[in-house]
C-alpha cells in the first residue's frame, strides 16, 4: 500500500476546511515534479497554522507519523492575501528540499547549501543560505505558471533582507533592572527589586522613587 497516495486521497475526500486548497497544491506538486524531473518518491503535503514569519517548512527525515517529505504551508498565507504564484514558489522551494533529500546532500542545521541554491536558481528561485526566497525575472518556474493561466510579474523579486515581522500582541515593559512582555493595554506593576514602575519600553523612564 502506498501510504502517500492514500494520504493524498484522504485529504481530497475528507470534509475539512482545506480540501479544495490541498487539491490545488497536490495538482501543482505533481506538475512541478513531472515538469522539472524531480523524481521525488515521497511527499506528504499539509496545511497548518504557523507563526506569520513562516511561509512553510520542509521536515527532513521522518515526521511523527513515520512519513518522509513532509511539506507544510502556513494557512495564514493561504487566505488570498498572498498571490497564488508566491504560494506556488514556496511549494516548489520545499519540493526542492525533498529532491535534495532523495538525490543530493542536504545542508547542515537546515542551511541551504550551494547544491540546493544552484538547483533552485536553475528553475528561477533565488534562495539564500537561510532559505529566504526571491524570484528571477525570467525562469522555467514563471513560464510554467503562465502556461497554466497563473499571472506572474515579469520583474525580478530580489531575496528579502529579512523575514517578515511577527504579529505578537505582547509588548515589552521595563523597569530599571529587568523587562517583561505581556499582552495587555496597560500594566500597573512595580518592581520589588529596584522600586521602579514598569513602563512600555518606548516610554520615558520613570524617576526612581525615594
Amino acid at each position: 500500500m502506498d501510504v502517500y497516495a492514500t494520504l493524498a486521497q484522504h485529504q481530497l475526500s475528507e470534509a475539512w476546511h482545506a480540501r479544495n486548497l490541498i487539491g490545488t497544491l497536490q495538482d501543482w506538486a505533481s506538475r512541478f515534479i513531472a515538469e522539472f524531473k524531480l523524481d521525488i518518491p515521497e511527499v506528504a503535503l499539509c496545511v497548518d497554522r504557523m507563526p506569520v514569519t513562516t511561509f512553510g517548512h520542509f521536515r527532513g527525515g521522518h515526521n511523527g507519523f513515520g512519513l518522509k517529505g513532509e511539506i507544510a504551508l502556513n494557512a495564514r498565507h493561504l487566505t488570498g492575501q498572498t498571490a497564488l504564484w508566491e504560494v506556488l514558489g514556496t511549494l516548489l522551494k520545499h519540493l526542492l528540499n525533498a529532491w535534495q533529500q532523495a538525490h543530493g546532500t542536504p545542508g547542515k542545521h537546515g542551511n541551504h547549501n550551494r547544491e540546493f541554491r544552484e538547483k533552485a536558481a536553475s528553475l528561477g528561485l533565488l534562495v539564500d543560505e537561510k532559505g529566504l526566497l526571491g524570484f528571477a525575472a525570467d525562469s522555467p518556474f514563471k513560464e510554467l505558471l503562465r502556461r497554466h493561466g497563473v499571472e506572474v510579474p515579469s520583474a525580478e523579486r530580489p531575496i528579502p533582507a529579512r523575514r517578515p515581522k511577527g504579529d505578537s500582541k505582547q509588548k515589552k515593559w521595563s523597569c530599571e533592572c529587568t523587562s517583561v512582555r505581556c499582552a495587555i493595554t496597560e500594566l500597573y506593576a512595580q518592581c520589588l527589586k529596584c522600586g521602579q514602575v514598569f513602563r512600555k519600553a518606548d516610554s520615558p523612564a520613570t524617576e526612581r522613587k525615594s
